[in-house]
C-alpha cells in the first residue's frame, strides 16, 4: 500500500528556517517559519526562503510516488523539470496577478498559475508569526478558484 498518498509533506529552504506543508500532490497545506529565520534569511531573503520551501515540499510530492516505484530520483526531477518545460513552452504570458496577505507583509506575484516572486513589507524580528500568518493566507488565497473563472461546459 502506498504510505505517502495519506501523509502531509514538508519542505524547507536551504537554511532550514523556512517550511512549508504540502498534501501527497502538491496543494499547499501550510507554511511558516523556524526560530533563526531573521540571521538566516533576514528581510531582504524571508520572502525567496519561503517559496523555496513551497517548492522543496512540491518536489518531494511529485517525486515520491516515482521513486516508491523504484525510479531514480534523479530520473524523477528529470521528468518534472521536462514537464515544466513543456508547460511553459505552451503557455502564451498571461497576466501577472498581485496577491496580497490581509497584512500586508507578504505579496505573491502569478503567471497563470506559476508563482513568478514574493516579496514582503518591512519587516522586524518579531513578525514571525504575521508573517507566517500573512503568507499562509496570500498562498491560501491563490488555491482558491479565481472568480473570472468560468465553469467547464456540461457533457
Amino acid at each position: 500500500m502506498n504510505t505517502y498518498r495519506n501523509c502531509r509533506i514538508t519542505g524547507s529552504d536551504r537554511t532550514g528556517t523556512a517550511y512549508a506543508v504540502v498534501d501527497p500532490i502538491g496543494r499547499f497545506v501550510d507554511i511558516g517559519l523556524r526560530p533563526g529565520w531573521w540571521p538566516a534569511l533576514g528581510p531582504a531573503r524571508v520572502a525567496a526562503g519561503l517559496l523555496e520551501a513551497l517548492e522543496s515540499a512540491r518536489m518531494t510530492a511529485a517525486t515520491a510516488p516515482l521513486v516508491e516505484r523504484g525510479e531514480a530520483l534523479d530520473t524523477a526531477r528529470g521528468r518534472i523539470a521536462e514537464a515544466y518545460r513543456l508547460i511553459a513552452e505552451g503557455d502564451e504570458q498571461p497576466a501577472i496577478r498581485v496577491i496580497i496577505g490581509p497584512r500586508g507583509l507578504f505579496r505573491v506575484h502569478v503567471r497563470g498559475g506559476r508563482i513568478d516572486r514574493a516579496e514582503t513589507g518591512a519587516l522586524t524580528p518579531a513578525d514571525t508569526e504575521r508573517l507566517s500568518a500573512d503568507a499562509r493566507d496570500a498562498l491560501a488565497e491563490l488555491a482558491r478558484p479565481t472568480t473570472d473563472a468560468q465553469p467547464a461546459p456540461a457533457g
